[in-house]
């Protein structure tokens, strides 16, 4: 997958600067941009990420995507999105807000309404009077 990234935005190179004056690609080169993307990757690892989230004593509740991102075969996402079913059976505190059909860049255009719904149930007060 990595190497498939790599690839992907060295492919891309030509046309992200011409992208960058519309705000559509950040002032990156594209090789800094495969790095970062696959950084990102490392670090939402359960083994990574797992111990950061077990420790968060706050309601909190994902928007999650179910759409393909950009560049991804098959069912690679929705593979990478397993863990966090096993994040929130360790975690009360963290619980699926709504999820949604689009990808993980586009929640905040085509499924802006479940994020406010999200906020909402985290604002609520529950049964026991907590927040």
């Amino acid at each position: 997958m990595e190497q498939r990234i790599t690839t992907l935005f060295r492919r891309m190179g030509w046309f992200l600067p011409l992208l960058r004056p519309t705000g559509l690609a950040p002032r990156m080169s594209a090789a800094q941009q495969a790095h970062s993307n696959i950084e990102l990757g490392r670090l939402s690892r359960t083994h990574e990420l797992g111990p950061v989230l077990d420790d968060i004593t706050v309601p909190v509740r994902y928007v999650v995507a179910s759409g393909t991102s950009f560049g991804s075969r098959g069912d690679e996402q929705e593979l990478i999105r397993t863990s966090r079913d096993t994040v929130t059976a360790r975690n009360p505190n963290i619980r699926i807000g709504a999820k949604v059909t689009s990808n993980h860049g586009a929640i905040l255009k085509k499924d802006y309404g479940a994020v406010p719904g999200a906020v909402r149930e985290v604002a609520a007060p529950d049964h026991h009077g907590q927040r």
